[in-house]
């Protein structure tokens, strides 16, 4: 019998490194535990996980309690933190105080809780001689003095890896057998606890040392205790001769080792096959899922075994039983027979003949098999195996489409060996038919999907899928292997001037005739590459409009040109106008003048790409400096006031600044101007009149020099006093 476990081992018992050696019965530091949830037992945690990271030591230790609850009392267990704090408190021992609800600690233990003398252990190892642990606390607790002195060589690092060692090993026993517990001072069990009540439980130093060591606390509800889960997830692989268990720990509860048992009765009665518990260990850096294993080697061939596997708590109690069922398989195949070469008889008569170089006690028969295929999908042509002494065979219904066979020779178990492949048919050189249907496509990313109908020939083997990037160039073969399916898919470079790709694709029957290739598919790269950017060539500007002329997109997939413009300055372009392929020219009348535009042109080709990286050019329509002359002007004389009144009507083209001037003559003298008004004043009153004749004109000026002509005229008459 052999086991596999995750740990060391040494002569009588199994340790954890001393690197990883931490007490499995502790929780995570400063946890404390409902006593009525934990698993699997009432446990509550108080103080500090012991030191887990070898030999360093914080200067201090704190004792680490839990509790189990029982049906008639409550089970403590509690160490102290550190290997130097665990020498401490054996010297001075452990005191243990109950606190109900509402009063003070009492003490439970009237007597200091030691570990045992030596002699104390060496008469329990007489009557006890089965445990193994015994040997190892009494050499743990007591002689530690002779192994520190050793040689007087050893170093100060040395003694402390001694003692964490020790530490280790002498908490590990406690923690898988009670009794040991016991005898190391670990352990207590309050019989005097009521049901239904809750106490805090400390446990203390007998009288303070220079190192200090903190008491541990645990609170307790005194309620019963489920049993504990089973480990998770065991499976049974039947290998040759032997049986491999594995299983998950459970993470609901803190099993410190487990037990493997096994049944040959179906599970009537299990006889323990592990002497000491296997225990799972992983480093605390490891990225290894932790995980049990046993190897069962005292196995009989053909029968069934019904295993089951425990955890084993700090208190020494078992957990529910995970079972499981294997059965033993004998794996290991007869010697292969020696098939020679078939003979062939018409058209579907193949004969088969083979001899036996080495034989087996166990040898069952043989089964002929045939396929379509060298290597695999091999069926059998007999519902049962051929008797052990059959040394031929004749296939009467042989298929060109299946010429390989092979011969097994089959044992009592089941297991198979078989031959070589032969192939047994008449020789083939039909061709199979052209595929048909091939169709394809290509992604924008360059992935191309090919599809064609599956040819009906019953041997067909499969295709040969071939590609050129032009007609005129030889198709290289894809496919290194014969392609079984009817699609295809391909990768193509798409960032090419080359615009298509060509596809053929060939049948292959099972003698590898091929058929002629399909006609070549072209497939149309996707377009991705942008076409080349139109280029101006002349900007004129008017006073009215802004002439644009550009040699057009030399590409050839171009559809239009797209012409935009933006005021210079602004960021937003708008689009002025979507123009042919060939258009060359363009005439931008929607302008305003002295407006600076910036313009700028785009190829579109059939994929909707635009050109990228075109000049823009600048345009401004200038001002003439022309408005247009004032009209309906009048002019009017008031003998009452003795004045004229001029008016007239004008509306400007455009908002700008401005003003009109007067203009004014006598008795036939040339206009002279005479006054201004503002833009908004469309009439004026001239007082300073004499008699005569008088002629006005109105002229609109703006604030930048732009003028109309005085235009129209207006006369009047001023007459003489008395006419």
């Amino acid at each position: 019998m052999r086991t596999r476990m995750r740990h060391l081992r040494t002569p009588g018992f199994f340790i954890r490194p001393a690197s990883l050696i931490v007490l499995l019965l502790l929780s995570p530091a400063g946890a404390r535990l409902a006593a009525q949830s934990a698993l699997p037992g009432q446990e509550s945690v108080s103080g500090m996980a012991p030191d887990s990271t070898g030999l360093h030591d914080p200067g201090f230790a704190r004792i680490f309690l839990i509790a189990q609850v029982r049906r008639d009392s409550v089970v403590l267990r509690w160490a102290p933190s550190t290997a130097h704090g665990w020498r401490v408190a054996n010297r001075t021992g452990y005191v243990v105080e109950r606190r109900g609800t509402g009063g003070g600690f009492v003490r439970l233990t009237p007597d200091t809780l030691h570990p045992w003398l030596p002699m104390k252990f060496i008469d329990e190892m007489r009557t006890h001689q089965s445990n193994q642990y015994l040997g190892l606390v009494l050499n743990a607790l007591w002689a530690d003095s002779a192994l520190l002195g050793l040689e007087g060589a050893d170093t100060l690092r040395e003694n402390a890896a001694r003692n964490v060692n020790l530490y280790g090993f002498a908490l590990f026993a406690a923690d898988n057998d009670p009794y040991i517990a016991d005898a190391m001072g670990l352990r207590f069990v309050d019989r005097a606890a009521t049901t239904g009540e809750r106490y805090t439980y400390r446990v203390r130093l007998n009288e303070e040392r220079e190192y200090r060591i903190d008491p541990g606390e645990a609170e307790v509800d005194v309620r019963p205790t489920p049993e504990g889960p089973p480990p998770a997830n065991l499976t049974a692989r039947a290998v040759e001769r032997r049986i491999e268990l594995r299983w998950d720990p459970q993470r609901v509860a803190e099993y410190t080792g487990y037990l493997v048992s096994r049944s040959e009765d179906g599970g009537r009665t299990f006889r323990q096959l592990n002497a000491r518990p296997i225990v799972i260990v992983t480093g605390t850096d490891s990225m290894l899922h932790a995980q049990g294993g046993y190897t069962d080697t005292s196995v009989a061939q053909h029968r069934t075994y019904v295993y089951r596997v425990q955890g084993i708590t700090p208190f020494g109690d078992r957990g529910a039983a995970a079972e499981v069922r294997a059965l033993v398989r004998d794996l290991t195949p007869p010697p292969p027979p020696r098939v020679h070469n078939p003979k062939l008889s018409g058209k579907s008569v193949v004969r088969l003949e083979w001899d036996m170089p080495a034989t087996s006690p166990d040898l069952a028969g043989f089964v002929v098999s045939r396929s379509a295929l060298s290597d695999s999908l091999f069926h059998d042509l007999t519902a049962k195996p051929l008797p052990k002494t059959a040394r031929q065979f004749t296939d009467s219904k042989a298929d060109p489409a299946e010429p390989y066979y092979i011969i097994s020779s089959v044992d009592t178990a089941g297991n198979r060996a078989p031959s070589f492949p032969l192939m047994g048919a008449q020789i083939d050189t039909v061709p199979p038919a052209v595929p048909a249907g091939l169709r394809g496509q290509i992604e924008p990313s360059g992935i191309v999907h090919l599809s064609w109908h599956g040819n009906r020939e019953r041997d067909i083997l499969g295709y040969r899928v071939l590609r050129a990037n032009d007609l005129r160039h030889e198709f290289t073969q894809l496919t290194g292997k014969v392609w079984r399916d009817t699609a295809f898919t391909d990768t193509v470079e798409v960032r090419t001037l080359t615009r298509s790709v060509y596809y053929e694709v060939a049948a292959v029957n099972a003698r590898f005739n091929h058929s002629r290739a399909t006609a070549p598919l072209a497939l149309r790269r996707p377009d991705v590459n942008p076409p080349v950017p139109p280029a101006f060539s002349d900007v004129q500007a008017s006073d009215s409009a802004v002439t644009l002329r550009w040699v057009p997109s030399g590409s050839r997939d171009v559809q239009s040109h797209v012409l935009s413009r933006r005021a210079a300055g602004t960021g937003e372009w708008k689009p002025v106008a979507t123009l042919p392929r060939t258009a060359s020219v363009y005439v931008d009348r929607e302008v305003t003048q002295n407006v600076m535009y910036e313009y700028r042109i785009e190829a579109v080709d059939s994929s909707g790409l635009r050109s990228q990286g075109g000049l823009t050019v600048q345009g401004r329509p200038y001002d003439t400096g022309v408005r247009p002359a004032v009209a309906d002007v009048a002019a009017s004389f008031d003998p009452k006031e003795n004045c004229i009144t001029v008016t007239w009507k004008y509306t400007p083209a455009r908002p700008e600044k401005s003003f009109f001037l007067v203009y004014r003559s006598r008795d036939g003298a040339p206009l002279a101007r005479y006054r201004s008004v503002e833009s908004s004043v469309k009439t004026f009153t001239d007082r300073e009149v004499e008699p005569g004749a008088y002629e006005y004109a109105i002229q609109f000026v703006t604030r930048g020099g732009a003028q109309s002509s005085p235009g129209a005229r207006a006369r009047v008459q001023v007459p003489k006093p008395g006419q």
